[in-house]
């Protein structure tokens, strides 16, 4: 992905040249979807602008930008800031990925700051969930970022786990909360609630009520890791939406608790994917933006929204079958939040080279086209601008199908 995205790293930031601006409001409700495209090339920004593609997401590198501790490559900076500027300058309204999760090696090499699960294995992500050190020191890189772009300017910034590409904790099945930091120590987050059951591990003997008070933790602090960010950008004056990046179906609640009831298992748990109680714990704030990066990816036969999903329990058996994003809708919807979204990539997990290269209305572009009107997604994004003009997808194509009612 780091290669895919490589042309559009030179993107957002400048030590010296500010952007400045209003970011382009969010639709109205029921004006329909805005379309956009992940790694914005700028050398294609005016075509896909007259073709209705207007939203441009342009990501950035924390290693680029921070090679050694509390060094800056400024030439990176502004050259990130002259993109945003084009792409603002092009009519396009700007989302901003952050890019925490490529960590320069600095941070990485120090002790505990990696997350470690509950066989003292260290992941090769930093915590940025449980750790303060590891905090403070992005704090100072977002704070680059806030010097060198006005984020008055930006309309979106899309919000992970810190350490991960989404709002996850490492694979491989594992709990990752077993850092000094998440064991209560003084590297622990003040805002973040303390571990209720420090020294417990998942299989060891616990009441039922117990063991579940450590997974709605677990989970909920990845609740805490996002307002974190949000508040820090909000204080650079940062002032559009926060996508919230949650893939998949996740973990539903009925799963939950058969996992709580089991002692909490190595799963899919142990990523903290269960997005019911993750959009539960969320803080109030009019800013967030729910965000499935899971658009036609075959999940629940690429199902569609309905207007009675509404009135579907989150209990029922009946969202067992759903879509991925028919289900991140339904929890948008329980919460008051409006839904955005991407397909997934080219050669991503969860895409299939031929569903993705379909131009008929079985393929991946035409099931996203419909998903998105049906669930009534806010923005959706292309992934990637890259893959619409190299030969794997025409650009035509793309602006056809939007196009289409």
């Amino acid at each position: 992905m780091r290669t895919v995205l490589a042309l559009v790293v030179l993107a957002l930031l400048s030590g010296a040249c500010s952007v400045t601006g209003t970011p382009v409001p969010a639709p109205a409700a029921g004006s329909g979807p805005v379309f956009g495209v992940l790694g914005a090339q700028q050398e294609h920004a005016a075509e896909e602008v007259r073709a209705g593609v207007p939203a441009a997401m342009i990501e950035m590198f924390w290693d680029r930008a921070e090679p050694a501790d509390g060094t800056f490559d400024r030439d990176y900076l502004r050259s990130v800031a002259s993109e945003v500027r084009a792409a603002r300058t092009a009519g396009r309204t700007v989302t901003l990925a952050l890019g925490l999760h490529y960590a320069p090696q600095w941070l990485l090499a120090r002790p505990g700051a990696r997350f470690v699960d509950q066989s003292g294995k260290e992941a090769d992500q930093p915590d940025l969930v449980f750790d303060q050190v590891n905090r403070t020191k992005a704090e100072e890189y977002l704070g680059a970022v806030g010097d060198a772009i006005d984020l008055a300017g930006v309309s979106a910034i899309r919000l992970t786990s810190g350490g991960n590409a989404e709002i996850l904790y490492p694979g491989g099945n594992s709990y990752w909360a077993y850092g000094e930091g998440a064991q209560n120590g003084p590297e622990k987050p003040a805002s973040l609630r303390p571990n209720p059951m420090p020294g417990w591990r998942p299989g060891d003997p616990a009441p039922q009520a117990q063991v579940r008070a450590f997974a709605d933790w677990y989970v909920t602090a990845l609740d805490d890791v996002v307002a974190w960010q949000a508040n820090v950008l909000s204080s650079r004056g940062f002032r559009g939406e926060y996508q919230l990046l949650t893939p998949g179906v996740g973990v539903l609640p009925a799963q939950y608790d058969d996992a709580v009831r089991g002692g909490l298992p190595p799963g899919l748990l142990g990523s903290g994917a269960a997005w019911a109680t993750f959009y539960a714990g969320l803080p109030q704030r009019a800013d967030l933006v729910a965000y499935t990066p899971s658009v036609a990816d075959g999940s629940g036969d690429d199902g569609a929204c309905t207007p009675a999903d509404a009135r579907v329990s989150l209990t029922s058996d009946d969202v067992q079958d759903w879509s991925a994003v028919r289900w991140l809708t339904r929890l948008a919807t329980e919460h008051g939040l409006p839904i955005s979204g991407e397909n997934p990539g080219w050669q991503q997990p969860g895409s299939s080279e031929s569903s993705y290269q379909d131009t008929s209305d079985g393929g991946m572009l035409a099931t996203a086209v419909r998903q998105v009107r049906a669930c009534g997604l806010r923005t959706f994004y292309w992934a990637h601008d890259e893959q619409l003009w190299d030969g794997t997808l025409p650009f035509s194509a793309y602006a056809a199908a939007i196009g289409s009612k």
